[in-house]
């Protein structure tokens, strides 16, 4: 029994002469070079002047969206790859979050007014959701029921755009 405790003390000091094992990596520090918040990747310069680091979003420890900011003080951990150094854990100064980058993607979605048939509003219902059920059908610009909006006598006239067309067709030759 002697030996077993004995054999767990020495796997102990073995792994406190070596903390850069890949259970435990030493953590370095640095400054973020630059991070592209769309591609979600980015560079890290250590402050002892060895080789930039390749840092990916998914290791990066903060809430939320997950970036760095340029000239951001880290802490981070690394392994070396076919590419060169790449982080395996990235935080902030003392173990905390990170702050991260103030330019967020832009969102992708593209919101546009929906138009209820029924009741002719521009809001966030559509006709079969309208509260104020079947309307007769009429115009949704003046909202009169003798015509419909490609009638309406207040709709404002489009500019006819003439300028592309051609002012007169040309003949087919024989």
């Amino acid at each position: 029994m002697a030996e077993e405790v004995d054999g767990g003390k020495d796997q102990q000091s073995n792994t406190e002469n070596h903390p850069e094992d890949e259970e435990h990596p030493k953590l370095k520090k640095g400054k973020c070079k630059w991070f592209n918040v769309a591609k979600g990747w980015g560079f890290i310069t250590p402050n002892d002047g060895s080789q930039d680091v390749f840092v990916h979003q998914s290791v990066i420890q903060m809430g939320g969206f997950r970036s760095l900011g340029d000239d951001e003080e880290v802490e981070y951990a690394c392994k070396s790859s076919e590419k060169g150094l790449e982080a395996v854990k990235v935080t902030g100064p003392g173990g905390a979050d990170c702050k991260g980058s103030n330019r967020k993607l832009a969102s992708k979605k593209r919101y546009r007014k929906i138009r209820c048939y029924n009741c002719g509003e521009f809001s966030n219902h559509i006709a079969a959701k309208c509260t104020l059920g079947p309307l007769p059908k009429r115009c949704h610009n003046c909202k009169s029921e003798e015509h419909l909006i490609a009638d309406c006598p207040t709709k404002p006239e489009r500019p006819s755009n003439t300028e592309n067309k051609d002012p007169e067709p040309m003949e087919k030759s024989p």
